[in-house]
């Protein structure tokens, strides 16, 4: 006959194997959760670059400058502005756009990536909480046919590229003197 210590060692590591078991499948479930996350976030992010370049030469971007704003909110901070106009035949909900500054010969010499539907200041430090009664404002739709004027502040604007930009809002212009390269990352409709 088993001794009742012989008993009760067979009864607590059965438990502790089954637990582990149990604890294996419960982690492999949420991995497998999170995995079909990812791929989700992949397969969208792989699709709007796509559609970026499908639909780049029906999307518009022109009228783009960057001065120093004289003002409003934003007077005193380096900007680059311009107008998006839609002309896919569909609406786009989200847009990420690059914009290079270029020197006389053509090297880039600064560039930043921003979403002209979002506020000039850009997103908000403060995290938000996702609460379905409470009112959330969303990224401006650009509707098709329609156009959409943007403003962005430059953050971590080089010195050299803030003083031509000071000099430049001296002049009747108030343009910045060097050349522009506007590209389209990627378009969610």
């Amino acid at each position: 006959m088993l001794k009742k210590k012989s008993v009760l060692v067979v009864f607590l590591s059965s438990a502790l194997v089954s637990l582990v078991l149990v604890l294996t499948l419960i982690g492999y479930v949420f991995y497998l959760e999170w995995k079909d996350k990812e791929s989700d976030l992949s397969y969208r992010y792989l699709l709007n670059r796509i559609n970026a370049k499908l639909y780049v030469k029906y999307v518009d971007v022109s009228r783009l400058n960057a001065k120093i704003e004289g003002t409003g909110p934003l007077k005193g901070n380096p900007i680059v502005e311009g107008l998006i106009t839609n002309k896919t035949g569909r609406d786009i909900l989200d847009l990420l756009l690059k914009v290079k500054f270029l020197d006389k010969d053509g090297a880039v010499i600064y560039e930043v990536i921003f979403h002209p539907q979002d506020p000039a200041f850009g997103q908000a430090n403060l995290m938000s909480v996702s609460i379905p009664y409470i009112y959330r404002p969303s990224r401006v739709i650009i509707k098709s046919g329609g156009s959409l004027p943007f403003k962005k502040i430059l953050e971590h604007c080089p010195q050299g590229i803030q003083a031509e930009l000071a000099s430049g809002s001296k002049n009747s212009d108030n343009k910045w003197p060097g050349k522009f390269v506007s590209e389209i990352i990627s378009v969610e409709f």
